[in-house]
């Protein structure tokens, strides 16, 4: 269940919804598939086939082996299809990487939502935030955009709202689809949404065989441990896959979005603050030695990050006033990698400082 110590100091907002967004409305454990079913898809792009063994074993209780055909079937087909790996590594242990500049566009808008979905989620369930990957700021890369999620307390798990364009529907959707079929060991299917290569196919089909032939998981005191298991995660894909369905066909649009607003991580969610983000030095001066604009700045662990400038060129600096409690206090960030107050490093949260990062390394474009 959630930490129930920061419920009650949980905030959200509603702002307008861009044009023909839908809602797609999932527990939190379906979002978990989501994420699942993303992460298989982003991977096989860029040549992680060992994930397709992985989900057999692990998560549809098929038999392990340790070594068969299925590996020298599975490293021609990405010799087919990926030749520039070719020499760099098997399938196990070498990849393009999900960024590179050979990856499928689909492989990196997958893996923006996966992001996304990942950061809300956390965020929402440990409000107090963490240093692992699941609560840094999504790094968005692909041509879909990004999109807004709302999370809320349920009586068993939580609920989780995704405001979704129709791209980003379909990439969940076909992400679903696949992982189904993977699941089902179909992997000749499943491939076809990858390639129309004839031989690459062909060479699935070998595979989808080879896995057909394998049996589920027996245990001593269950017997019919894999197959349950295997129906079980069959039944639940086929579940989320007819609610990304419906909301497709019923082309409803939302006018609104709910966000969550995060006790750690107010100060980069509100629209207001982030409206004032990035003014010139003068236009702070308006409220030096007084408090923040009323109902922008109200509590504690936020501030104005603003670009100090000189009468006739602008500095590297930057001025950042954070708000501790009730007093103001003034850091300044120097162009390096450090925030001071007057000696001595602010540790501030991980979100401001790669925001405060990125600003002054990318410049002033938002």
């Amino acid at each position: 269940m959630i930490n129930d110590k920061y419920s009650k100091q949980r905030l959200e907002k509603t702002k307008e919804a861009p044009p023909e967004t839908y809602v797609l409305n999932i527990t939190g454990d379906e979002c978990s598939l989501v994420r699942n079913a993303l992460d298989l898809y982003s991977r096989i792009w860029i040549g992680q086939y060992g994930r397709i063994d992985d989900i057999w074993v692990y998560e549809t209780g098929g038999m392990w082996d340790a070594y068969s055909e299925k590996y020298k079937l599975f490293q021609r087909i990405r010799d087919k299809l990926i030749p520039s790996l070719i020499g760099y590594g098997d399938y196990l242990s070498c990849s393009l990487g999900i960024w590179s500049d050979n990856t499928d566009i689909r492989a990196i808008n997958a893996y923006d939502i996966q992001q996304r979905l990942r950061y809300e989620v956390s965020w929402f369930k440990n409000p107090e935030g963490d240093i692992t990957v699941d609560y840094g700021t999504p790094y968005i890369r692909g041509n879909i955009g990004d999109f807004s999620v709302f999370c809320e307390d349920n009586s068993e798990d939580i609920n989780v709202y995704l405001y979704l364009s129709i791209k980003q529907l379909l990439t969940i959707k076909t992400s679903i689809d696949v992982y189904k079929l993977i699941v089902d060991r179909e992997i000749k299917d499943a491939l076809k949404y990858f390639t129309n290569d004839e031989n690459a196919l062909d060479i699935a089909e070998e595979l989808t065989k080879v896995y057909k032939r394998f049996d589920f998981t027996s245990l001593p005191n269950n017997q019919n441990f894999g197959m349950d298991l295997y129906s079980e995660m069959m039944e639940r894909l086929t579940v989320l896959s007819d609610k990304v369905e419906k909301v497709i066909d019923k082309k409803e649009y939302t006018k609104s979005i709910r966000i969550n607003i995060s006790p750690a991580n107010e100060f980069l969610q509100s629209e207001d603050v982030m409206k004032i983000l990035d003014q010139p030095f003068e236009h702070f001066r308006k409220y030096k030695g007084k408090y923040p604009p009323k109902d922008v700045l109200r509590s504690s662990g936020a501030g104005f990050l603003t670009k100090m400038s000189r009468k006739n060129h602008s500095t590297t600096d930057y001025l950042l006033v954070w708000y501790e409690a009730e007093n103001r206090t003034e850091y300044y960030y120097m162009g390096e990698d450090y925030i001071f107050k007057h000696s001595g490093k602010l540790d501030l949260p991980v979100d401001i400082r790669k925001y405060i990062w990125n600003k002054t390394r990318r410049g002033d474009k938002k």
